[in-house]
């Protein structure tokens, strides 16, 4: 009697547009994934490189990545990028936590947990249907971070049009933000980058507020060079350089360095969590 209530609730919410597509719809969406791969591959050729650009415009793709993982070596406190994410949660209107990373489960990650997935912020975020995961308060959101952090993750924030599609929220894109915590083997805007046209990467916007720089330990081994997804590091003249042009401040370079010789450097939280602030504010909403 109660499910068929549920059920009965669900349907009329659904034609009242205030829920999103279920786990099933979701995952007739997420067959298409092995296209993600081909699509940025060919999108270095003329004319494919004009066609998608469309669908990965900064108005609908935009991601800035939060270095919060505890393995980046850094002078610094290392719970700085997280303390200012950590605001971001909690200023948001709506929390949500879905159930395992959608990269590492179609990619069949082996290197880190496929259960342990994304957060969801904002309006559109409270219309998330129930079989992808489930509303969360600000307390599990933030203990959920620190584990992702602990794993080594990388944060990434972002609008992503691919995600409101799938999930059915799309007409509420503007309210909707994502917080992915990436590892480099599997996630979508990390992996096979490297040769994409630099204007289809312009979506990725690096915070300010994280500087990356090389120490005196180089020893110009080029492990960084093989590691940056957006061949931002390079050899010069026996050792590593970091183009702060295209760099978009991941961390991933410090984090597999041998000789710990890249630094990654912080603003204070509040100069993170003004410049995070400015860009998702009118997403994220306010708390009630």
């Amino acid at each position: 009697m109660f499910l068929s209530r549920d059920l009965d609730h669900e349907k009329a919410q659904r034609r009242r547009g205030l829920l999103g597509y279920s786990k099933r719809v979701v995952n007739l969406f997420l067959s298409l994934w092995p296209f993600t791969h081909l699509v940025k591959r060919i999108s270095r050729y003329a004319p494919f490189r004009w066609l998608f650009k469309p669908v990965v415009n900064e108005k609908v793709f935009q991601v800035t990545f939060v270095p919060v993982s505890e393995d980046i070596p850094t002078p610094q406190d290392t719970a700085i990028p997280r303390l200012a994410l950590a605001e971001l949660i909690k200023a948001s209107s709506h929390r949500f936590i879905y159930n395992g990373c959608i990269c590492r489960q179609r990619e069949g990650c082996r290197n880190y947990p496929q259960d342990m997935g994304c957060l969801f912020l904002g309006e559109a975020a409270s219309r998330l249907h129930p079989s992808l995961g489930h509303q969360a308060s600000v307390e599990e959101c933030l203990e959920h971070m620190e584990k992702m952090a602990a794993l080594g993750l990388t944060g990434m924030i972002g609008r992503l049009w691919m995600d409101a599609t799938a999930m059915g929220v799309l007409h509420d894109f503007r309210n909707f933000l994502v917080v992915c915590f990436c590892c480099d083997c599997c996630c979508l805007v990390r992996t096979d980058m490297r040769k994409v046209p630099q204007h289809l990467k312009r979506g990725i916007k690096r915070l300010e507020a994280v500087k990356v720089t090389v120490t005196d330990k180089c020893l110009g081994c080029g492990t960084c060079v093989e590691a940056c997804f957006v061949a931002a590091s390079s050899l010069r003249e026996g050792r590593a350089y970091i183009d702060d042009h295209l760099c978009k401040g991941c961390g991933r370079c410090a984090m597999v360095c041998p000789q710990q010789a890249i630094r990654v450097e912080f603003d204070e939280r509040d100069a993170i969590w003004q410049e995070l602030l400015s860009r998702v504010q009118p997403v994220v909403g306010r708390a009630p």
